[in-house]
């Protein structure tokens, strides 16, 4: 079932996620600048859910949303398996949602 929490229960949720990770990128490990992304994108029906999410660098974050050598969406496959390990990412250049 698709899940889409409402403004106040997802930032309460990204709360959760900062914490859980360690308020650390899952990528590099880098503690500031962090955003919370969906391992399934919203657009791919990825849900508001602890297991679809994680945290990651501005820097880390853009990476998977825009591939620097031809600018066009890249398909990441995120396998978080724990807080403690990194998140492996495949790219897919030129696949659009």
């Amino acid at each position: 079932m698709y899940l889409r929490l409402e403004p106040e229960e997802y930032a309460e949720l990204c709360q959760k996620v900062l914490q859980r990770d360690k308020w650390r990128c899952r990528n590099c490990g880098f503690r500031s600048e962090l955003h919370v992304h969906h391992i399934v994108y919203r657009s791919l029906g990825g849900d508001d859910s602890l297991e679809n999410l994680l945290v990651l660098c501005a820097r880390c974050h853009d990476g998977i949303h825009v591939d620097e050598q031809d600018g066009v969406m890249g398909l990441v496959i995120a396998t978080p398996c724990n807080a403690n390990e990194k998140v492996h990412f495949i790219w897919a250049p030129g696949w659009r949602p």
